[in-house]
C-alpha cells in the first residue's frame, strides 16, 4: 500500500513537472516565434531623423505612429537592440516610458510606455520623440521594435547612424 501511494505520488509529481515545462515553453515560443511571424499590420509607422550626427551632440528620432485599427490599441513598449544602445545613449523621450528592462537572452533593452493610441478615422498620427547622444564616432544601427498590445506583437525599424566629429 506505501508502495502504491509512494509510484502515485511519483506520477503526479512527474504529471505537474510536465505541465509546468509545457506552459514555459509555450510562453517563451510565443513570445520569440509568435511576435516575430505576426508583425502587427494594425499600425502605420514613420520615422523621422538625421542619417549623420555629431558625436557627444544630442539629436532626435521621431516616430510617428497611426493606429490603422478602428478600435484603440496600446503601445506597450519600444525595445532597442542593445549593440546600438552600446553607442548611441538614449537620454530622453517625450512622452516618458514608465521603466527600462533588458530583456533576457535577446540583446533587447524594453522601454515600456503603455500609451494608448487612440482609434481615429482621419488617421492623426500619435509623436514620440527619442533623445539620443552618439558617443563614438562611426557607422551604427540597430533594430527598434515597436510592440504593442502585450508586447509580443512587434513591428521592427531599422536605426542606421553615422556618427562623425565636428
Amino acid at each position: 500500500m506505501k508502495t502504491r501511494n509512494k509510484v502515485l505520488k511519483l506520477s503526479v509529481g512527474l504529471l505537474a513537472l510536465c505541465l509546468g515545462g509545457t506552459a514555459v515553453i509555450l510562453f517563451v515560443a510565443r513570445l520569440f516565434i509568435g511576435g516575430a511571424l505576426k508583425e502587427p499590420t494594425t499600425v502605420g509607422i514613420q520615422v523621422e531623423a538625421p542619417k549623420q550626427v555629431l558625436v557627444n551632440e544630442p539629436f532626435v528620432v521621431t516616430l510617428q505612429l497611426t493606429n490603422l485599427a478602428t478600435d484603440s490599441q496600446t503601445l506597450h513598449s519600444l525595445d532597442l537592440e542593445e549593440s546600438f544602445l552600446e553607442h548611441m545613449s538614449l537620454i530622453g523621450s517625450a512622452p516618458h516610458y514608465h521603466e527600462v528592462q533588458s530583456l533576457p537572452l535577446t540583446g533587447f533593452a524594453s522601454y515600456t510606455y503603455a500609451l494608448e493610441l487612440p482609434a481615429d478615422i482621419i488617421n492623426r498620427p500619435t509623436v514620440i520623440e527619442l533623445t539620443f547622444v552618439g558617443q563614438a564616432v562611426g557607422e551604427f544601427s540597430g533594430v527598434m521594435d515597436v510592440c504593442l498590445d502585450d508586447g509580443t506583437f512587434c513591428k521592427a525599424v531599422l536605426l542606421e547612424k553615422a556618427v562623425t566629429e565636428r
